[in-house]
């Protein structure tokens, strides 16, 4: 063997290699439980330790497995949160930026993913938003997604409202809006009904919603996203290569701070287009606030 098929040779290997390492992290036994503390100024007392359980980006869909969906949603019930939230992208019914239109929405998909959840449960409640793919999938695919899971799981859906939660005497206010890409979408509708004088947390499928809390100047004092999946393929020292956001880089994982505002983007369970991540493991999160 030649210099040159050694090096063919050796870059085939690497690539498959790359490959079957990226759809093994896919895989249900790869879903990662991440504990994240939040500080909050002015917590009230008995807010202090209230766990959230983050679920997104499921993509339920030929490339995501049940069972994968069903482990992080395991991981979850072990920490006994006190109140679930999901924020969206629950099915991968199209892709618009590929295929310019509403992609085919597959009921038993969604079966499978509320089947696979039956066992999400907490003392304050499952509560919810939709994201890109949702919305993509056309408007009876939305009002399917919002009946079953709210019958199944008793998901309440906030769309573009809030309502207020109380643990130990305490109150605090979980406002949510649609897609940030859509029309729909009022951060301003939502907070209408919130209160000042609490804790404001905001489930919003893309965190690019930053951007319109700075234009309303809301106070927020967490949000919660995903929409990102971490990157899904993150090259190391670069990042991921095309990022779904106007802010770059700045947004795609973990706890970012702005000024007194945080967004905690979670990494996802799912994936799109390719049953594959890299050095980025799907996450269930659980969010403590301090």
């Amino acid at each position: 063997m030649n210099r040159r098929d050694f090096l063919k040779f050796g870059l085939r290997g690497i690539v498959v290699a790359g490959l079957g390492k990226g759809f093994y992290n896919t895989t249900s036994e790869q879903v990662e439980l991440v504990r994240t503390s939040v500080k909050i100024r002015n917590l009230p007392a008995a807010l202090q330790g209230l766990k959230i359980g983050l679920m997104t980006d499921l993509h339920a869909s030929f490339i995501v497995s049940s069972e994968t969906i069903r482990s992080a949603g395991r991981l979850l019930m072990a920490e006994n949160p006190d109140l679930v939230v999901m924020t969206g992208d629950f099915i991968s019914g199209s892709t618009k930026f590929l295929s310019g239109s509403v992609g085919q929405f597959k009921h038993e998909h969604l079966s499978k993913c509320v089947e696979a959840l039956a066992g999400l449960q907490a003392p304050l409640g499952i509560y919810g938003v939709l994201g890109n793919h949702d919305f993509w999938s056309g408007v009876e695919s939305v009002e399917t997604i919002c009946e079953t899971f709210a019958r199944q799981i008793g998901m309440v859906w906030l769309r573009n409202r809030s309502v207020t939660l109380t643990r130990g005497g305490a109150s605090f206010h979980l406002l949510g809006v649609d897609d940030y890409w859509e029309p729909s979408c009022s951060l301003a509708a939502a907070c209408k009904g919130a209160g000042t004088d609490g804790i404001r947390i905001l489930l919003s499928h893309n965190p690019d919603i930053n951007d319109e809390i700075f234009l309303l100047r809301e106070r927020i004092d967490l949000v919660l996203s995903g929409h990102t999946h971490g990157g899904q393929v993150v090259v190391p020292f670069l990042g991921q290569p095309v990022m779904p956001s106007k802010f770059g880089q700045k947004y795609r994982a973990g706890l970012v701070r702005d000024g007194d505002r945080q967004t905690y983007i979670s990494r996802g369970v799912g994936c799109l287009l390719a049953p594959i991540r890299l050095n980025c493991p799907p996450e269930a999160t659980v969010l403590t606030l301090t």
